[in-house]
């Protein structure tokens, strides 16, 4: 159950904004380039995330995107969810069409117990935790990737 592509630069995306606190509305152009994400994929992404109700889109002079609700109610879960689906969390790990706990494939009772786990992990991480999470990630100093925002001036 990993994330994809698109899942990784939603949350990077949604971690920048959660840390401009300064700032309510985002362009695409400032979004791809403070969370290091390619443009093109972000508006796709951004488009997903309007549609699952996470983003709201501004159209016109001065418009953008914001969050629909309070960043502390977006959870690592609800963005998986929207951008992915819920696929993972719900098939069988061997993708057997009849697996369940009467009739099991031989991964069923690991894959649901680790799924249970890794689906409560990824609700109760908010974007304000999973923000502050990369930042003492990027500052670490065993760390051998760095997460960084770059902060854009309009």
């Amino acid at each position: 159950m990993l994330y994809s592509s698109a899942s990784k630069y939603a949350v990077r995306a949604l971690a920048y904004m959660t840390s401009r606190d300064d700032q309510k509305i985002f362009t695409v152009e400032e979004l791809a380039t403070g969370a290091s994400v390619p443009k093109p994929y972000l508006s796709k992404i951004l488009k997903q995330l309007v549609a699952g109700k996470i983003l709201k889109s501004n159209k016109g002079p001065g418009g953008g995107y914001q969050f629909a609700k309070p960043a502390a109610e977006i959870s690592l879960y609800d963005i998986k969810i929207t951008i992915d689906g819920i696929t993972e969390f719900v098939e069988c790990a061997l993708g057997l069409d009849s697996c369940n706990d009467h009739a099991p494939c031989p991964a069923h009772f690991i894959w649901k117990d680790l799924r249970a786990a890794a689906t409560k992990s990824l609700q109760i991480t908010t974007l304000p935790l999973a923000n502050k999470i990369m930042v003492e990630k990027a500052v670490h100093a065993g760390s051998s990737k760095k997460t960084t925002f770059r902060k854009v001036t309009t």
